[in-house]
């Protein structure tokens, strides 16, 4: 069946490679392809963008009660008594029972889906975020703390940053609410997102325009890459942004070198933010580039784990897994609790 399906696809990107453009506007791989039974989802994903779009089109006052809902959430929650840095990792022991739990910003990250199928505005409405392999964080900078917590809402760590109210010395009724990668190895953050910046929701914003904010906002604060400062713990990074109708493959070349690159994440230039999954936000390892958009990976980004097959089955085992992790965190807490 593997065999049969690669057949297929490689005959439709050789049709197509009169006009390399137009691969991206058709779907190359079609649901009917596989039986890509992993988020439950019986509805493609171009059907469900397009309702999204639409539906956060009419919908922007909701989007907006949410972006301002975080932001009082964050100023009304207890202040901690500040008794110096707090590395993440230190915290991750207590990751399913710490007593620093707060619920409001659980699942509040937007969560990306596999890319199961090529959008059909993929060259013109589209934008790549290399990522390079770390945890999803939530950073929560207000009253002159700054706060980071992982998608179940338990706090990880606290120290001093230079975003508008994570420090002693910002003015305390600042907030600022930002979508990261923490690099253990690096020490570092890497800013994926932005919901708020200095009391400014920015949900009910489109992605264009919040990454537009973001990259100059960061690069405004200069004291935001460094480390170790007196208002600074750790440097929070900017992450390249690449179009999608530029030359894909030589953009990652030019980034190979810089960091391990974990995957790639695509957004939609018009897509608000969201908590949870949603299909204006997707997901691939970037040895998969050639198989799903027909794109070369350069070197060392090409090279596949052992015993991969296919996209597909790298996906049904990868859902597997996550599957399987879940479970036994379940026994682990109800381990805990008899």
């Amino acid at each position: 069946m593997a065999t049969e399906v690669k057949d297929n696809l490689t005959t439709i990107i050789e049709k197509e490679n009169s006009n390399p453009r137009a691969v991206f506007y058709k779907k190359p791989i079609r649901r009917d392809n596989y039986n890509l039974d992993i988020d439950n989802i019986d509805t493609p994903q171009e059907i469900r963008r397009q309702r999204l779009l639409q539906f956060q089109k009419k919908c922007r006052d909701i989007a907006f009660n949410v972006g301002r809902g975080i932001l009082e959430e964050a100023f009304n929650s207890e202040e901690d008594e500040y008794e110096g840095d707090m590395e993440i990792e230190e915290n991750e022991k207590k990751k399913y029972h710490s007593s620093k739990r707060h619920k409001y910003y659980a699942n509040q990250l937007m969560m990306s889906e596999w890319m199961l199928e090529v959008p059909q505005d993929f060259l013109d409405k589209w934008i790549i975020v290399p990522c390079p392999q770390g945890k999803r964080t939530l950073v929560v900078a207000c009253k002159g703390i700054t706060k980071a917590y992982n998608k179940r809402g338990n706090q990880l760590g606290k120290f001093y940053s230079a975003l508008p109210g994570g420090n002693s010395s910002e003015h305390r009724s600042s907030c600022t609410i930002i979508d990261c990668l923490w690099i253990k190895q690096q020490k570092a953050y890497f800013v994926l997102d932005v919901l708020a910046w200095s009391n400014q929701s920015l949900m009910n914003c489109d992605t264009e325009f919040r990454f537009f904010w973001l990259k100059s906002q960061l690069q405004e604060i200069e004291e935001l890459q460094k480390r170790d400062t007196y208002r600074n713990t750790y440097p929070m990074l900017p992450l390249p942004n690449i179009n999608c109708n530029t030359d894909i493959s030589l953009a990652l070349a030019n980034l190979s070198n810089i960091y391990p690159l974990d995957g790639l994440l695509f957004y939609h230039r018009d897509g608000k933010y969201t908590k949870g999954r949603t299909p204006l936000v997707t997901w691939l390892k970037p040895f998969m580039l050639p198989e799903v958009l027909g794109i070369s990976t350069p070197p060392p980004l090409d090279e596949k784990p052992d015993g991969y097959i296919d996209f597909k089955y790298y996906i049904l085992n990868s859902r597997a897994k996550k599957r399987k992790q879940k479970l036994e965190n379940q026994m682990d807490i109800g381990d805990e609790n008899s």
